[in-house]
């Protein structure tokens, strides 16, 4: 039941009993014994400090009755029960605040409060002046309080200002008095002046005296004249100007004497003259092109006249020469004549811009104006046009002259080359001029013959020369020549070259000889191995005839070194090495005896003599092949066959027994093999499958596929679920935790690194929001994996050699801490401390040891901010007592850590380690802290007690000892809420005790046609409920797991438990509205309201309750380990309000029923008194009250000394409601129990008188719940 969130769990020592110590006392458990020692601030009455016994009382010390008082000076202090209170008094203040309480950090002390400090203690215009708890403000000087206060306190009192101007004696005659804020001013009337020279000033000793303005040229405008009067003067403008306003008479610089423009008027000068205006007068001067008839430039008047001035008529002309001029009104215009332009332009009248003057127009000086080949001579006015030398004209234009069609233009021997305007003559090839020009002009100049012979090259080398008339030619000397074939020829781009006669066939020497070809000449000699009679170097012309025979060189031993054979042949030899050797310098065919013939290595020379995978061993004069290790050739090998042998590669992998051994993978290469393990094992570092000690070991940490076939989570996300909606976070999150597994175990060559993996998992933690979404079986999952993933992670970075250090690894949700132990472990006593996020570990050598770590021996710790929040109370698994796993009041309080060791062992060390976790709140005295480790295996991931013992518990941090290497947190249980088996055992068997007896109840009141009235239809409304209340709450108010499911749950319950109080009190005031109106004994009034009403009233009104609840505070319902109302809130009193209420009513309604049906049945029937025992109805009335009722309260009042009492008689109350029910309605009901017969034994209907007397009895009890 709900209620038992109420209870308390029981321990095995002595302090069980709350009742052995007295009230603020502390019990201490010994190990046989236990002794009280009263909390600070209590003084026990015999005076000891530690005491047994509930003689002795604990008594409050009044701390504020010392002297000197606690609190110090300018305090308060009011003593409180085990400690004191202590408060400044007004205009002091502590730094620790006010109402400090002793315990409370820091050191309480009053300090004055400079209210002055605070801009808002004194009104504006005020001054403030602090003194030891209090302060004053005073108004500063020409401001007074509105109260008339010289000192005041606090913003209601305002500082006004003082109006000085209302006294007149203020400020002198002839001045104006201004007030201001807190002060004011004198200022002397215009045209006036204080005796001090000062504009504004104060006090009835100055004076303002008459200003004589007109003694400042500047109080009156230029062009005016000024008049002083007493206080004031005017200002009166000059003959010939006048105001700007139009004023006769003014004041100040802002007015101005402006001229008379007397041009305005256009009758003031004649026509064709201007007007020009000047200060106070103006005059009249002719325009341009005209003269004053009397001759005067300037004038008044219109008596004058202007006449027109005819300029044309000058001499010299105003237009200039070669220009005509024409007079106009007023002016007169120029435009020059042909052949001549002005640069103002033609036309040009006088007045415009420029001056006028006629140039000459230079035709020349435009393109086209005389034709191609022509020259263009400019004249005044004019231009003409001539043919340029060598050009004729015809028909407007200039044609080219043919000089060379006159033969006379050139001498003999030359050549006329006729050109545009010109000619030129050129002396003809083997010829020059005789000024030596190469061209030229005129019959005066002639063309001699050249000889090029003089010339040395003009012929090549090895030729002569031969000169003739305009020409010459070379011929080639004996023995040479041309390399044209031509015999004469001309030019040095020709050569004379040697007749090479060696060339010739027949050879020239004849056979076996060697011709040298020498310059017009060549030389004869016998080749090697030749001999001639005639000697060598034979020369043409010698005596004798040259001719060439063979000498035999073999005949000689000594011709060819050892292991060769010497072959003659004609002219020459040859030694060639025997097979298997070679000539030193590599020729096959050599002379000589300073060759050698050395041995032939073919296996370097050809490295795939013997084929591929083969080995080539060299012989003196041969090889032999063989096959490499791991090939082998099906065919012996034979110098003879060498094409039989060849090396295949040996597959190992397919050799029985494997090369590599079990859990091994063999990966066969050509001539070798490699072993690897399969995943989940990593190779044995001791051995070496190149060694043929090959093995896997097991790699100590989960990998991705240990992880997936387990659990059927990890195969939704890795089947593919994660394309469904309400997979997608949770496969995202766990997608991402299981490539940090990838990663650690397929990554074998590279370095893990703990940075890399911190920060991606930190990211996993940080996203809390999604994991507020999961399940609690998707939640467990998710942490199961990422937990592993932590440990995997740091397990590989251990065994990977390069990663072989110490490391310290920090993230905002993850630090990680991790220690090699090298040679560090030496002695058996000696521990390590590793720490992450202010949590620490420490570990024991020996335990080091006890792993049985066959590679690196390393340790590691890790604290987790945040997983609290994630795997937090509700996943506690008490193993040992499996029932009260979700009727504690339970609160994660540190931390999620996590130790790591490399050994193979990781649990039932000798030494326990030793786990010191901070906690996230302080400790309370009433709670309980609990060292829970995460156990994977049980019900997909849960917090366990086992194997983790509390050593120590103080308010900042708790101890815990653990045998094994887990993953840790601290639980805090409150002392006041815990529950034992008897209790537990108590409320199942009486609910289930009380559904069977309700349900036997409905069956009767639907079944029983007699009983049908109005009191058993309440009833049946009350069991209905009280049953479906009792059902619900037994079989879902653990189910925490899906949060809207069980805010749905306790909403029911809320409902269920309310109208089974509505349907109570709706009884209640039927049985009174019955009683009161009773008339006859069996006629009651209230019968005639309607069902329907009562249960619009019995249901609705709970209904409305709930709903008015949820829309208030709808996060009310359900709480981290019950589907119910939230107690920690308060809002556990939208329940226990309406039951209290109806609790008293239903009282004080069955208190005065009694009254009533007493004086009603004595006074109705005596016999019925008689019948009716009084007691039977007290009994019944008071029952209702209390089981119904009364054993509620039990409930609120579980607290002190006597919890115990109230919560065992709660329990069983509680949970017996609905029997208690079915005994007071059917067993203990006369009419019932004669139903109950007449089904069993199948009777007729009782007698008359036996009826008469039942429906007497039991229609007034049953209102009162007795029928």
């Amino acid at each position: 039941m709900w209620s038992f969130s109420f209870l308390l769990f029981w321990d095995g020592n002595g302090c069980t009993d709350t009742t052995m110590c007295p009230a603020y006392a502390t019990c201490t458990n010994t190990s046989r014994s236990y002794y009280c020692s009263c909390k600070r601030g209590f003084l026990s009455s015999n005076g000891l400090k530690t005491f047994k016994g509930p003689g002795v009382e604990c008594k409050d010390i009044d701390e504020c009755s010392q002297s000197p008082t606690p609190c110090g000076p300018n305090s308060i202090c009011r003593n409180l029960p085990g400690r004191y209170r202590c408060s400044c008094m007004t205009g002091f203040s502590s730094p620790t605040g006010n109402n400090w309480i002793s315990g409370k950090q820091g050191h309480f002390t009053c300090r004055d409060v400079d209210e002055c400090a605070n801009p808002r203690s004194c009104p504006e215009h005020s001054t403030c002046h602090n003194s030891p708890g209090s302060y004053s403000c005073v108004c500063n000087p020409g401001f007074q309080s509105r109260s008339g206060r010289k000192s005041f306190q606090g913003l209601k009192e305002m500082c006004e200002d003082v109006d000085e101007c209302a006294s007149p004696r203020s400020c002198p005659e002839h001045s104006t008095c201004h007030n201001s804020l807190g002060s004011y001013s004198c200022a002397c009337n215009p045209g006036y002046n204080s005796r001090s020279g000062k504009k504004t000033f104060q006090g009835p000793g100055e004076t303002c005296q008459d200003v004589d303005e007109c003694a400042n040229p500047r109080s009156c405008p230029d062009h005016s004249t000024c008049h002083n009067s007493l206080g004031n003067y005017s200002c009166v403008c000059n003959p010939g100007f006048q105001s700007g306003s139009g004023r006769k008479s003014f004041q100040g610089p802002g007015e101005m004497c402006q001229d008379v423009d007397e041009c305005a008027n256009p009758r003031s000068c004649p026509e064709h003259s201007t007007c020009h205006n000047s200060v106070g007068s103006y005059s009249c001067a002719c325009n341009s092109g005209y003269i004053s008839r009397s001759g005067k430039k300037t004038f008044q008047g219109p008596g004058e006249t202007c006449q027109d001035i005819d300029e044309c008529s000058q001499k010299p002309p105003p237009c200039g020469p070669n220009s005509r001029c024409r007079n106009l009104p007023g002016r007169y215009e120029c435009s020059c004549l042909t052949g001549f332009s002005s640069p103002t332009g033609n036309n040009w009248i006088s007045g415009k811009p420029g001056h006028f003057t006629c140039t000459d127009i230079n035709e020349c000086l435009s393109h086209g104006v005389c034709p191609e080949h022509s020259e263009c001579t400019n004249s005044l006015g004019s231009y003409r046009c001539s043919c340029k030398v060598g050009f004729t004209s015809g028909n407007s234009t200039c044609e080219d002259v043919d000089e060379c069609a006159n033969p006379r233009s050139c001498p003999e021997h030359s050549t006329c080359h006729n050109s545009l305007g010109s000619y030129s003559c050129v002396c003809n090839p083997g010829f020059q001029s005789r000024s030596g020009r190469k061209s030229f002009q005129g019959p005066g100049e002639m063309c001699q013959d050249v000889d090029e012979c003089a010339n040395p090259r003009s012929c090549p080398e090895h030729s002569t020369c031969h000169n003739s008339l305009g020409s010459y030619s070379c011929v080639c000397n004996p023995g040479f020549q041309s390399r044209s074939g031509k015999k004469s020829f001309q030019g040095p781009g020709e050569m004379c070259q040697d007749i090479d006669e060696c060339s010739q066939t027949p050879p020239t020497c004849g056979p076996n000889s060697s011709c040298r070809n020498l310059p017009g000449r060549y030389e004869c000699s016998c080749l090697t191995g030749f001999s001639s009679p005639t000697g060598n170097n034979w020369i043409p012309g010698k005596s004798g005839h040259f001719t060439c025979t063979d000498v035999d060189e073999c005949a000689n031993p000594r011709s060819c070194p050892e292991h060769s054979t010497c072959h003659n042949s004609l002219g020459s030899y040859s030694c060639v090495c025997n097979p298997g050797f070679q000539s030193r310098s590599g020729k096959k065919n050599f002379q000589g005896p300073g060759e050698t013939c050395e041995d032939v290595d073919e296996c370097s020379r050809n490295s795939t003599l013997c084929g591929p995978s083969s080995v080539c061993t060299n012989i003196p004069g041969k090889y032999s092949c063989s096959c490499l290790p791991g090939f082998f050739s099906p065919g012996v090998w034979s110098p003879e066959k060498p094409e039989a042998f060849k090396c295949a590669d040996i597959d190992e992998c397919l050799q029985d027994p494997s090369r590599c051994g079990p859990d091994s993978v063999c990966t066969n290469t050509l001539g070798s093999y490699s072993c690897g393990c399969v995943v989940g094992f990593h190779p044995n570092p001791e051995g070496s499958w190149k060694h043929g000690n090959f093995s896997c070991q097991r790699i100590p940490f989960k990998c991705k596929d240990d992880v997936i076939p387990s659990n059927m989570q990890v195969q939704l996300c890795h089947a593919g679920a994660a394309v469904e909606p309400k997979y997608v976070s949770f496969c995202a999150l766990m997608n991402a935790t299981l490539s940090v597994l990838d990663n650690v175990c397929e990554n074998k060559t590279t370095v893990v690194s703990l940075k890399s993996t911190a920060k991606r998992l930190d990211s996993v933690i940080e996203k809390t929001s999604k994991w507020s979404n999961f399940t609690k079986e998707e939640t467990s999952t998710l942490a199961t994996v990422l937990l592993e993933s932590v440990e995997s992670t740091t397990l590989a970075a251990f065994l990977k050699p390069s990663a072989n250090v110490s490391q310290t690894i920090q993230t905002k949700h993850l630090d990680i801490e991790s220690k090699v132990i090298d040679k560090e472990c030496t002695k058996e006593n000696e521990t390590f401390k590793l720490k992450a996020k202010g949590d620490e570990m420490k570990i024991w050598c020996s335990t080091i040891k006890e792993s049985e770590s066959t590679g690196i021996n390393g340790v590691a710790f890790v604290s987790f901010s945040g997983m609290e929040s994630i795997l937090d109370e509700r996943f506690l698994k008490d193993l040992q007592i499996p029932w009260a796993s979700s009727k504690k009041k339970l609160k994660m309080n540190s931390r999620v850590v996590g130790g790591i060791i490399t050994g193979g062992k990781k649990d039932g060390f000798s030494k326990p380690v030793i786990y010191t976790l901070e906690n996230i709140k302080p400790k309370q005295d009433f709670e309980s802290a609990i060292c829970v480790s995460w156990k994977p295996d049980v019900e997909g991931g849960r917090w366990t007690p086992s194997g983790c013992v509390l050593l120590e518990a103080s308010k900042t941090h708790t101890v815990c000892g653990c045998n094994q290497m887990v993953n840790l947190a601290v639980i805090m249980a409150s002392g006041e809420v815990t529950m034992e088996f008897t209790l537990y055992l108590i409320s199942h068997v009486g609910t289930i005790i009380s559904l069977v007896c309700l349900a036997m109840a409905i069956i009767t009141f639907l079944l029983c046609r007699t009983l049908r009235n109005q009191n058993t239809y309440i009833h049946l409304h009350l069991c209905i409920c009280l049953f479906l209340a009792k059902m619900l709450f037994l079989t879902g108010v653990d189910k925490t797991d899906n949060q809207m499911g069980c805010a749905l749950i306790a909403g029911f319950l809320h409902y269920l438990f309310l109208a089974c109080f509505f349907w109570m009190l709706v009884e209640a005031v039927m049985l009174f509205l019955m009683v009161r109106n009773l008339k006859v004994v069996n006629y009651f009034s209230s019968r005639n309201i309607k069902m329907l009403y009562l249960c619009a009233f019995g249901y609705g009104l709970p209904g409305l309750v709930v709903a008015v609840s949820a829309g208030l505070q709808p996060q009310g319902y359900g709480m981290y380990n019950r589907c119910w109302l939230n107690t920690e809130t308060g809002f556990i009193w939208s329940f226990l309000g309406p039951v209290c209420t109806i609790i008293v009513v239903n009282s004080i309604l069955l208190t005065w029923t009694l009254c009533i049906l007493r004086q009603k049945l004595s006074s109705v029937n005596a016999e019925v008194s008689t019948l009716k025992d009084t007691r039977l109805l007290t009994f019944k009335a008071f029952a209702q009250i209390f089981i119904l009722g009364c054993s509620w309260v039990l409930g609120i009042f579980q607290i002190g000394p006597m919890a115990n009492i109230m919560a065992y008689l709660f329990t069983i109350i509680n949970s017996l409601q609905g029997a208690f029910i079915f005994l007071i309605h059917c067993v203990l009901s006369r009419q019932v129990r004669e139903e109950y017969r007449r089904c069993t034994t199948r009777k007729t209907k009782p007698s008359s008188e036996t009826q008469t007397s039942g429906i007497l009895l039991s229609s007034v009890p049953s209102t009162s719940k007795t029928g």
